[in-house]
């Protein structure tokens, strides 16, 4: 298997992927604790703080199986393309919010939360369903690990710097670094190439057993996922994880506002 540096030195668009994911995922951060912080300090409410969580959460959830039709179908570069400039003016669009009326302001962070996020998975899907095209079998792991690394450490650094920022130089500065990082992004993903020219993938004719076959998959998941205690159990950690996580982030936002 390739080491981690080997495979940034040696493969190209796994370089410049990997550089768009870190830039990217610490601009998500900046922009995370500058809204909850706004919020808090416009509203006061907890109740406005689990609805920003709420407008995030849903829209990525609905947006999920609809990002997986579409990188099955199109060009899956020029769909996370999209994704980034899309986010991009989004992010720049939170500046609003800032100086605005409070209760205008909490409904535009709604609103621009929910596109925002509605919009992730089509790049986030995008970068994991390219990374066979971009690699090879011995290159496959440990590209896969170097995202998941990635995102944990672009975590502790994101949250720390976005933190001393907003503290140091307000919200408008979080949220234009915001939308630098989805350019830069867009920028990143831009120089990928392949050998075939195209990250669009391998068409076929769909039978009527192809269109059924993945809802009947999933229903089978979930039959399988209940019938084992081991596997069912794994599931709620996740969802414990999840809500353990959005109280943390809720309760340092809310000290901090405070103190």
């Amino acid at each position: 298997m390739a080491s981690f540096f080997q495979v940034l030195i040696n493969n190209r668009n796994c370089r410049f992927t990997w550089m768009g994911q870190v830039v990217s995922e610490i601009g998500d951060h900046f922009n995370n604790i500058a809204v909850f912080s706004l919020v808090l300090r416009n509203t006061h409410s907890g109740l406005a703080v689990s609805g920003v969580m709420l407008s995030r959460a849903i829209p990525a959830v609905l947006a999920g199986p609809i990002a997986g039709v579409l990188l099955d179908r199109l060009d899956r570069k020029k769909v996370m393309i999209a994704s980034d400039l899309i986010r991009c003016v989004v992010a720049l669009g939170f500046i609003l919010t800032v100086n605005g009326d409070p209760k205008n302001s909490l409904w535009l962070l709604y609103v621009l939360s929910a596109v925002l996020m509605f919009a992730s998975p089509f790049f986030t899907s995008g970068r994991s369903a390219i990374l066979p095209t971009i690699t090879t079998r011995e290159e496959l792991h440990t590209a896969n690990s170097i995202t998941q690394t990635t995102g944990w450490t672009t975590l502790t650094i994101g949250t720390f710097a976005a933190g001393a920022i907003v503290a140091k130089l307000g919200f408008k500065p979080a949220f234009v670094f915001n939308a630098l990082s989805f350019l830069f992004s867009a920028l990143s993903i831009s120089q990928l190439r392949v050998e075939k020219g195209s990250f669009r993938p391998a068409r076929k004719a769909l039978t009527e057993n192809d269109v059924v076959r993945p809802w009947h998959e999933y229903v089978e998941g979930l039959r399988y996922m209940r019938s084992s205690p081991l596997i069912f159990g794994i599931g709620l950690l996740g969802i414990g994880w999840a809500s353990g996580g959005g109280a943390v982030i809720f309760a340092g936002v809310f000290l901090t506002e405070r103190g």
